[in-house]
C-alpha cells in the first residue's frame, strides 16, 4: 500500500479555515500564526497536486477538489477522534460504546445483570439477541464488538474465543411420567426435537443419530423455552441443557430430569471477539461474566437436581 502523504494536522488546518472563513480566524483557534495555517493548507494543496481554496474569493471559497477533501476529510477526522477516545478509554478501562450480542438462553438467565455489569464500564450499549450464527455473522460483519455464544461451532481465525462455561445435556419428561431410560423413551413415547437449523437442533439430532435412537417426533420447534413447555403439558420428552432450564424457573415442577448415557452432549459458551481488539480488558470481562451467568438461576436447577454439572472453563 502507498504511503499517505498528508497528516491529520494537515487535514484538520484545512477544514478549521474552511468552517471559519479565513486563515486568521482559523489561526485564532488553533492557535497558531496566520503564516503558520497558510504553509500548512499550501503543503497539503502540493501534496494532493489539487488547488483546494479559491483566494481571490471573500471569504474564502471551496474549489471542486477542496469540496471533496472537505466532506470527506471532516468524516476521516470524526473517526480519528472517536479512534482515540476509544483508545484513551480502553487505557483508563472504560469504553464509549459496547455492542454485544447474547444467545436467547444468556439474555433470559442473566441479560439484565450483564446490562447492570457493563453499566459503570462502558458509556454506551447496544445489546442483541439472535442464535449462534447470526450472532457469529453479526460480529464478522462489524455489527456487534463482542458475542456470548456457542463454543461449539468453527470459529474464523481472526477472532478469539474465550472459555466460559460448559453443560451436560439432559433427559427431560414430565413430572407425572413414570422414570424410563432415554432408551425406553425414544421407542414407546413421542420426542418433541429442536429444528435442525438450529446448533442446538444439529447437536441434539446427531447425538441421537450416533446412539441409534430413533425416536418419533410430532413436533419440532427452534425456542428451547417452546420445547420445554410443550414437556411440561405432557405432549413428550425431550432433551435440554441446565441453562435452558434455569430460563424457566416456573416450568421445574411440572418436569422430571435424569442424565444422558455416557459419553453426552456437551454444551460451551463462549465470549467471542476480534483478535486483540480490546487488550487485557477482555480478560476481566469473560471472569466476570462467567460469574453472573453462574447466578441463582443456574443453582437453582442444580439444587433440584444436585447430579447436573454446569462448570466454568
Amino acid at each position: 500500500m502507498d504511503n499517505i502523504a498528508f497528516d491529520l494536522r494537515q487535514l484538520r488546518t484545512f477544514i478549521t479555515v474552511v468552517e471559519t472563513g479565513s486563515f486568521s480566524k482559523a489561526a485564532q483557534q488553533l492557535n497558531q500564526t496566520q503564516s503558520a495555517v497558510s504553509q500548512l493548507v499550501q503543503s497539503l494543496e502540493q501534496i494532493l497536486d489539487s488547488k483546494l481554496l479559491d483566494r481571490s474569493k471573500r471569504p474564502i471559497k471551496l474549489t471542486l477538489a477542496g469540496r471533496e477533501l472537505y466532506e470527506q476529510g471532516s468524516k476521516l477526522l470524526a473517526e480519528s477522534r472517536k479512534l482515540q477516545d476509544w483508545m484513551h478509554s480502553i487505557e483508563k478501562g472504560k469504553l464509549p460504546r459496547l455492542r454485544i450480542g447474547m444467545v436467547d438462553s444468556v439474555t433470559q438467565i442473566a441479560g439484565i445483570e450483564l446490562l447492570k455489569y457493563l453499566q459503570p464500564k462502558v458509556a454506551h450499549i447496544n445489546q442483541i439477541t439472535g442464535t449462534a450464527p447470526e450472532l457469529l455473522t453479526s460480529l464478522q460483519s462489524g455489527k456487534t464488538d463482542i458475542i456470548i455464544s456457542m463454543a461449539n461451532q468453527d470459529i474464523p481465525q481472526d477472532l478469539a474465543m474465550f472459555p466460559l462455561l460448559g453443560e451436560q445435556y439432559v433427559v427431560v419428561t414430565p413430572a407425572n411420567w413414570e422414570t424410563k431410560d432415554i432408551q425406553w423413551l425414544a421407542r414407546n413415547k413421542p420426542y418433541i426435537a429442536y429444528e435442525n437449523w438450529t446448533p442446538t437442533g444439529t447437536q441434539t439430532n446427531n447425538w441421537l443419530r450416533w446412539r441409534n435412537y430413533k425416536p418419533q417426533s410430532q413436533f419440532s420447534l427452534d425456542r428451547a423455552d417452546n420445547v420445554l413447555g410443550m414437556v411440561a403439558e405432557g405432549l413428550g420428552w425431550s432433551l435440554s441443557s441446565p441453562t435452558f432450564l434455569a430460563r424457566q424457573l416456573e416450568l421445574l415442577d411440572k418436569l422430571e430430569c435424569q442424565p444422558l448415557p455416557a459419553p453426552g452432549i456437551t454444551r460451551q459458551l463462549a465470549v467471542i471477539s476480534r483478535k486483540g481488539e480490546f487488550g487485557s480488558l477482555i480478560e476481566e470481562f469473560v471472569e466476570d461474566i462467567r460469574n453472573i451467568v453462574l447466578n441463582q438461576k443456574v443453582q437453582e436447577v442444580q439444587r433440584r437436581w444436585n447430579w447436573i454439572n454446569v462448570e466454568g472453563l
